[in-house]
C-alpha cells in the first residue's frame, strides 16, 4: 500500500483539553502522526502519514469543528524542515565560494597524467618559468592556474592572456602598457600593461608561439632584466612576475623557419611540461566524462546523467583531436537534447560524427587482428610486443572478467594476469 505524507497548520485559541481533542481527531481518521511542532503566534504543525487525500479532507473538516480551532490548512513542509532547507542553502553558498584546492580540478587516473601533475606540483613551489606544451583542449590553462595556486604567489594576481587573440598592434601595448599620447586614442595618463598588473603574481602567456617577432624581442628583455618599458615611454619599470607560457605549436620547427627566436625559446623553456592528449590516456576518459556530465547537468538544471558502459567504450575509442574541450562540448550537446537519464550509443551516433566502434583488435574470418599505431617512426619491438599483449588481454577480459578465467584461457597463472592488468593499467581484475 502506498502512503501519503501531509503537513497541516492549525491556528487555535488555547484551552484545557484542546491538544487531546486534536490527537483524538487524528486517531478517529486513522492518520499516523510522525511529527509535531508548536510555534508561538503561528500555531501547531502536525506531519502525518495516510492512505488517501480523502482522509486528509475528513481530518481537516473534523478539526475545524473543534472548539478553539480557528483554521486548518495544508503546508508543504514542517517548520523544522524549512529551517534545515535554508541551512543547506547557506552551507551550499559558502561551499561554492571556497576556492578550489590546487590541482583538484584536474581529473585523471592514468600514470602519464599522474607524472605530469606530480612534476607540476614540485615546480609550483619555485619561481622558474614554465612552458606548458600540448594540443588544443588538453587543459593548459587549468595547469597554469593550479601551478599558480600551489605556489608562493597564490595570493597575488593570476593574469592570463591569449597571445593569438589580439592583433600585433594591440598585443604590445596590452603586455607592456603605454604612456599618454603614445598613439592616437591612448588614454589620458597612460595605462598599465599586464606585466605591471601581474606584479608579485603570475602572467600566463597562452599560445606564446603566436607572438610576433618584434614583441618577442621586448619579451626577451623582460625575462632577462625583470624590467619593462611602456610603449612611448623612456623609463624602465621593475616588475616581479612569474611567467607560465603555453603553446600547441612546434617551437623547434618555428626556430628553424625563423618564426621564433632561439634565445627566447631557451628563456621560456626552463621547465617544460607536456600535457598528453586524450587519445594517449583513454583510461582517463570514464572519470573525465562522468565529472563533466555532472557539471553540465548541474549547469543545465537537469538530473544527474548516467553514461552506459557501451557509450563509455565508444567514447574511449574516439581520437578526440579537440581533447577534453571537444569531449565536454560533445557531452553538453547530447545532455541538452536527451530526454532520458542515460547516454546511450544511439545518441552519440545521432548527435556526433562518431563512426561505428572499431576496436584496435578485431575478429575477421576466425582470426584475431591487432593494429599497432605508428606515427612517424616504428616503435621499439618491446613496445610493439607490449601493445599486442595488452590488446589481447583487454579482449579476453571483455568476455572473461575474472582474472582466473582469463588466465586459464591464455594459459598463464592468475598472478600473471593480475600483474599484467596492473602493469597496463587496464583495471582491477576479479579473483
Amino acid at each position: 500500500m502506498e502512503f501519503l505524507e501531509r503537513v497541516i497548520q492549525i491556528d487555535f485559541e488555547d484551552r484545557l483539553g484542546l491538544g487531546m481533542e486534536i490527537f483524538e481527531g487524528c486517531e478517529k481518521n486513522r492518520v499516523d502522526k510522525i511529527g509535531m511542532e508548536v510555534i508561538p503566534d503561528q500555531g501547531m504543525f502536525i506531519k502525518f502519514r495516510c492512505t488517501s487525500d480523502e482522509q486528509v479532507r475528513r481530518l481537516i473538516k473534523d478539526l475545524e469543528a473543534v472548539k478553539g480551532i480557528l483554521s486548518v490548512k495544508l503546508r508543504d513542509q514542517m517548520p523544522y524542515e524549512e529551517r534545515e532547507h535554508e541551512l543547506k542553502k547557506i552551507i551550499s553558498k559558502i561551499d561554492s565560494k571556497k576556492q578550489l584546492l590546487p590541482f583538484e580540478g584536474i581529473v585523471y587516473q592514468s600514470a602519464k597524467m599522474r607524472h605530469v601533475v606530480e612534476t607540476a606540483k614540485m615546480v609550483a613551489k619555485g619561481n622558474s618559468t614554465v612552458l606548458l606544451r600540448g594540443e588544443s583542449g588538453t587543459g593548459k590553462e587549468l595547469f597554469a592556474r593550479a601551478i599558480h595556486m600551489e605556489g608562493l604567489r597564490a595570493q597575488a594576481p593570476f593574469i592570463p592572456i591569449n597571445c593569438a587573440a589580439l592583433p600585433d598592434s594591440l598585443l604590445e601595448s596590452e603586455l607592456f602598457g603605454y604612456e599618454e599620447g603614445s598613439f592616437t586614442g591612448a588614454a589620458r595618463g597612460g595605462r598599465k600593461g599586464l606585466f605591471e598588473q601581474a606584479d608579485q603574481g603570475t602572467l600566463f602567456l597562452d599560445e606564446i608561439g603566436e607572438i610576433p617577432t618584434q614583441v618577442q624581442v621586448r619579451l626577451l628583455r623582460v625575462l632577462q632584466e625583470n624590467t619593462i618599458r611602456r610603449v612611448g615611454g623612456t623609463k624602465e619599470l621593475p616588475v616581479d612576475v612569474r611567467i607560465i607560457a603555453a603553446t600547441h605549436r612546434n617551437l623547434e620547427e618555428m626556430i628553424q623557419k625563423g618564426e621564433f627566436r632561439e634565445d627566447l625559446y631557451y628563456r621560456v623553456n626552463v621547465i617544460p611540461l607536456r600535457i598528453p592528449p586524450l587519445r594517449e590516456r583513454s583510461e582517463d576518459i570514464p572519470l573525465i566524462a562522468q565529472h563533466l556530465s555532472r557539471k553540465i547537468s548541474e549547469k543545465l538544471g537537469k538530473p544527474e546523467i548516467h553514461i552506459t558502459k557501451e557509450s563509455m567504450v565508444l567514447l574511449m575509442s574516439q581520437p578526440w583531436p579537440g581533447n577534453v574541450r571537444q569531449l565536454e562540448n560533445t557531452l553538453e550537446r547530447i545532455i541538452n537534447v536527451m530526454d532520458s537519464a542515460e547516454i546511450e550509443p544511439r545518441l552519440l551516433y545521432e548527435w556526433t560524427d562518431f563512426v561505428s566502434l572499431q576496436h584496435p583488435t578485431t575478429w575477421e574470418d576466425g582470426t584475431f587482428q591487432v593494429k599497432i599505431p605508428i606515427d612517424k617512426e616504428w616503435p621499439p619491438l618491446k613496445k610493439i610486443v607490449s601493445e599486442v599483449e595488452k590488446q589481447v588481454l583487454m579482449r579476453v577480459l571483455e568476455t572473461h572478467s575474472s582474472s582466473r578465467k582469463a588466465g586459464r584461457i591464455l594459459g598463464v597463472s592468475n598472478t600473471t594476469i593480475l600483474n599484467k592488468i596492473k602493469s597496463y593499467e587496464i583495471g582491477n581484475g576479479n579473483d
